[in-house]
Parts: C-alpha cells; structure tokens; sequence
C-alpha cells in the first residue's frame, strides 16, 4: 500500500497558513480550484474558490468543484484491485488515467462514483470528497459517469435522449430545453444527427461508433454535472475521431468542469490534448500530476524515454513489465515521502465547519435545481417509449404478423361454428386456444422489451432520473395502446369468422375479456424480464410459470381433479379466470343446442346437454359459486394489481445494480 503523509502534515491546521493565489503549470494551463499549502506546492498554488466560476459571483452552475480520493482501496476477497491511492483532479482540466489492462482504471472510476458494491467478502475503503466536503450518495447528481460501452436505447435518437435526461433530472420548461439540447448538439458537432435513431451495430443502421460516444457524453453532460467521468471514451474509434473527442472534452473541462477519462492506448495527437496525467499499475499509483512534467519526472528517476517512442507507449512498456512496474510504484512513492507533493497528489482538507463551506453551499443549490416533478417524469418516459415503439418497425411487424398469422389459421380452422352438439368442443376449444395465445404471446412480446433498455435503466436510475414506479407506469401506459389494438384486430377476425354469438354486447364482452387478460399477461412477462437478466433465461422461465396455470385453467382437468390439492394453482390462474369468463359469455346466450337424432339415436340426444347453461352446469362453471362473473373479474383484477406490483419491486431491486 502506498504510504501516504497525514492530511495534518501537509496542510496547516491554521486556515491562515493556506494560499489563495493562481499560478500556471509548466504547459500554461491553470490549475484552479484547490487549497494547498506553501510549503507543498512552492510555485504550484492555487485557489479553491475558481475566480471566474464562483458560485456567489456567477451563481449556482457556474461553480468549479475538485474531486479529491483519499486512501481508495478495493479488495475482493483476497485479490485487492485498489490499494491506497490519494489524489485530486482539478477543475478546468482533463486528467487522463492510463495502465494496462487489469491495472483498476475501471474500478477506480467506479470507485469514484459510488458504483461498486461493498460488503462480505468485497471491500471499499477510504474516502471522497467534492471540495472542502465528504462526498454523499445525494451528491451523485453533480457526477455524470459516461461507460465505455455507450448505454443508450436502441430505437431512441440524440435529440430524444438529451432532452429526456434534462427534463426527467432537471425538469426544465420546454422551451430551455430544446435550447440547451441544440446548444449540447451543436457543442458536440451533432446537429446534423438529432434526429436520427441509435441503432444496433450490425442489426439496425444508425449513428457512427464516434457519434454514439458522443451522445452518451451529451447525455450527461447536457445536465451540467461539475465532475464528469468517462470510462475508455475513444475506444472503438479511430485516430482522427479520437483526437476529436479529446479535444472536445478538453474545450468542455476549460468551462470549469472536473474531467476524468481512463484511456489504454493513446496516439501522439491524443497525449497532447492531456492537462494532467495518472499512472495506475497493480491498483497502486505510478504518477499522478501534468501531463507536460510526466517525461522529466521519469528521466529523473532513470527512466528516460527513447526518442522513437512516444510518451503514452513508453509508459505502457514500463508498467507491463512486472518487475519495471514495482520500481516506478516505489520511487512514486519515495517522491512523494520525501515531500514532493503537488495539488494533484494531496486531496483537500476537510471544512471544519461543512456547513459553512462554499462547496456545501453551491452542492446544496445545485442538487435543489434538480426540480423534476413525477408528473414530468411520468410524461417523457411514456412519451419517449411511445417514439421508440413507434420507430421500432421489426416489433410492429412481428406483432402484427403473429396475430394475423394466428386468427387467421384459428378461424380457418373454426370457421363457422354451429349450433349442435358436435360443435360445443370446438366452441369450448377455441375458447381456450385464444386464453393460451393471449398469455403466451403477450408474455413473450412484452419479455424482450426490457432485456434491451435493462442498462438504460440502471444507468438512469444511478443517475437519479426517476423513480421505478414511474417508469414502470410510464412503459405500461405507452405499450396499452399498441397492445389493445392488435388484441381488437384479432377479436374482430376471429370472432366473426368462427362464428361465435351473433351479438354486439357479446363481442364487446370478449373483447374485454382478452384485453384484460392480455394486460396480466404483459405485467407477468415483465415481471420475468426485469427478474431474470439473462433473456435466455427469462424464455425458458416462462413456460414453467405459464403451464401449470393452464393445467388448472378449466379444460384440460375438471374442479374434481384440481380440489383440493392443486386450489394453490386455481387461484392464482389468469388463464382459468379469463376462460371461464368466455365460457359464460359464449354459452349462457345458446338457449338450444341441437342433436341429430336420426345419426345419434333419441338415448344419446337425451342425456346430452340441450343449452349452453347445460354445458356451463356440466364443467362447473355455473353451480360452482366460485366461478361467477364477479368473482372471475375480481381474480383477474388481482393478479392484474399483484403482478404489477411485483414488477415494481423486482425495478427496485435491480435500480441498486451498480453498472
């Protein structure tokens, strides 16, 4: 672990001892927004309140806040990936995190914003700090994290998800909304690509792999955090795009932004755009201070780099050889005992008095402009999945086709239904088919909905849009429209070519019937989806939840056989509930049945039933006080309300995933 210096020995106890001046470092670049001691930092000062960005002169956005670690370390059981690493990133500047693969550039990212999990056999030690002041889980607003796989929903476009995280985070009027959407594209070189849908590599066509970085950048960045942090930003891109990108957010830090961004790999062009620059080998620090000093430093340890390398590949050489690694770690460290601190190397002293802080006061009025009411919330999430179903032309066409496909061959099948005795097991049977498509398919369109936005979700809800409730509500209330239109579309094909009761109240009924039942469907395929992360998983979990609920649903197996070992399966069926309730339209409306005598004999007519109640009576459905119209709508009403809430729940849970 490294050894770090008491916070008392490098800054004075007495506030009076400390600095207010502004000096520049060796490339010209400010170093803004800390305090320090003399004694450190000699001709490195600098000033915790950032001139220009004081929130008292210029108000509550434009405030600069450092982000100071002290101590981090991470261990997972016995491998420990974070071991005591101490520093500040300065506002104004980018600062550039690089080591080779494994070396916890990720994880201190995460670290950073509170996105890891703690606990057992996995812990986060140490300590963060926004300014002056510990950092807290309400504070995460002022943090934008960008992933290095761009979060983004497939069927959205720029323009929808910058404005959707500015109105849900911040709920700011229309109006400043479009404005400071367009202001984030055209920042971004973007406005020639609002509008056009994220896509799918390889499946949909849509933005560039430099454009959907871009927008996940905008997507934070448009709600002004005062830290942003960026996990591999130019991966996946070329040279020349990844320079742009660099760039960018080094223009962007200049606005008085803290900017963090891990990066493996750079070219010559990209190194230049760096301010400042972090080493990290084995979870432990190499150097952390700017970039233009980084050559010296290392030439003063030993290490000179030849001329044929550039600075970025020969850093990466030292820190892939193990033995080389541990040399560079330990003369850091050395360096740093022997007193030679810097602003980047120290994290700031706490306020005595957190209240009285400037950065308390400006964190404070900041999280308070985060004013997004429910109703706002509830509104963009049900008016971006409606665009999104709208554009989603593979969902609307498989739907639509599966319906057609299935009324069609149903009705085919069952066309025109007589009034005898040897129809009533086709009635009944075609009854039951339509219950068992209603669940099916229902649950299975809606199951792939979520599985493709889950890290849209989760990014969402670490980021605070909205709470679970609402975007559970918002996406059902967008999927009811589509859903009950293509349940109308098959009712009206099915029930008038199969010939079933000739009555407007009739059909009216059954389609209520299947709307309803579809909903408690759509809610149990939901609930499979967000339960299971893995869609695989959630497909081969369907069938299981779904046939034992159709064993007992009232045709395959009398109440006889289902009382009362299996009444724990009769309840809780939607399918049963649903099928009785079609039955009772269906039959209780047939006053004859008729029987042919001549072909069947006066003996078998006789015991046979001769109206639809008789048929009711037989299968239980009408002496059964269990199996009354009420009763059958309030059980459907139940599950309806029992399943969404365990959606609700199931949200919950998975809005405490860390990404």
């Amino acid at each position: 672990m490294i050894s770090e210096v008491p916070r008392n020995a490098i800054f004075a106890e007495n506030s009076s001892r400390l600095l207010h001046d502004q000096k520049d470092t060796k490339d010209g670049t400010p170093l803004q927004g800390i305090l320090t001691h003399p004694s450190l930092l000699k001709d490195s000062t600098v000033d915790f309140n950032p001139g220009p960005h004081n929130m008292m002169s210029s108000g509550p956005d434009a405030f600069s806040l450092p982000l100071s670690w002290w101590n981090l370390s991470y261990r997972v059981g016995d491998v420990q990936i974070l071991d005591g690493l101490t520093g500040t990133a300065l506002p104004g500047r980018c600062l550039a995190i690089m080591g080779s693969s494994g070396a916890g550039k990720t994880t201190f990212l995460n670290a950073i914003c509170d996105h890891l999990a703690s606990g057992g056999a996995i812990k986060l030690s140490g300590s963060r700090q926004l300014g002056d002041i510990k950092y807290e889980r309400r504070f995460r607003k002022a943090l934008g994290f960008v992933t290095q796989d761009d979060i983004l929903s497939p069927m959205g476009t720029p323009y929808d998800a910058m404005w959707f995280a500015l109105r849900t985070r911040r709920g700011t009027d229309r109006v400043e909304t479009h404005e400071r959407v367009m202001e984030m594209l055209e920042t971004l070189q973007m406005a020639h690509c609002k509008d056009t849908i994220v896509g799918i590599p390889g499946l949909v066509n849509g933005l560039s792999g430099g454009e959907r970085k871009r927008c996940s950048i905008g997507v934070e960045l448009v709600c002004d955090p005062k830290v942003l942090l960026l996990d591999e930003p130019t991966s996946g891109l070329d040279s020349v795009t990844s320079v742009k990108l660099v760039r960018q957010l080094r223009e962007l830090a200049r606005a008085g932004r803290t900017i963090l961004y891990t990066i493996h790999q750079p070219t010559a062009e990209v190194l230049s755009s760096f301010d400042d620059l972090m080493l990290l080998t084995g979870g432990r620090c190499a150097y952390h201070g700017p970039m233009a000093d980084s050559l010296d430093y290392f030439e003063s340890i030993g290490f000179r780099c030849p001329e044929h390398y550039t600075a970025g590949d020969y850093f990466m050489m030292l820190m892939q050889d193990e033995r080389t690694s541990h040399v560079i770690v330990e003369r850091w460290e050395q360096h740093l005992a022997s007193g030679k601190h810097t602003p980047h190397t120290t994290s700031i002293p706490l306020a005595e008095n957190p209240n009285e802080s400037n950065a308390a006061k400006f964190l404070k009025l900041y999280i308070k402009s985060f004013r997004s009411s429910s109703f706002v919330q509830l509104r963009e999430v049900f008016l971006l999945r409606t665009r999104e179903i709208t554009r989603d032309r593979a969902f609307i066409l498989s739907v639509a086709a599966q319906k057609m496909f299935f009324s069609i061959i149903v009705s085919l099948i069952y066309l025109r239904l007589g009034k005898d005795i040897e129809s009533l097991q086709d009635r009944a049977g075609l009854l039951f088919m339509v219950i068992i498509n209603s669940a099916f398919s229902s649950v299975f369109v809606i199951m792939g909905f979520f599985t493709k936005v889950r890290p849209v979700f989760i990014r969402e809800q670490n980021a605070g849009a909205y709470s679970p409730l609402v975007y559970f509500a918002g996406t059902m209330i967008a999927h009811f429209p589509p859903m009950v239109f293509f349940c109308f579309l098959e009712c009206v094909i099915i029930y008038f070519l199969a010939g079933l009761y000739p009555s407007a109240g009739a059909f009216i009924y059954y389609f209520c019937v299947l709307a309803v039942h579809q909903e408690v469907s759509v809610a149990l395929g939901f609930m499979l989806s967000v339960f299971f992360k893995s869609l695989m998983v959630a497909i081969s979990m369907a069938p299981l939840t779904v046939v034992p609920l159709l064993a007992v649903g009232g045709y395959f197996a009398s109440l006889d056989a289902i009382r009362p070992y299996w009444y724990v399966l009769e309840k809780p069926s939607f399918l049963r509930h649903g099928f009785i309730l079609l039955m009772r339209n269906e039959f209780k409306r047939l006053d004859h049945i008729d029987c042919n005598v001549k072909k069947y004999g006066e003996l078998f007519c006789h015991f046979q039933p001769h109206s639809g109640k008789d048929v009711l009576v037989t299968m239980g459905f009408d002496t059964d006080p269990q199996s009354t119209d009420l009763y059958m709508w309030l059980s459907l009403a139940a599950m309806w309300l029992i399943l969404r809430i365990l959606c609700v729940i199931s949200l919950t849970m998975v809005s405490r995933q860390k990404l």
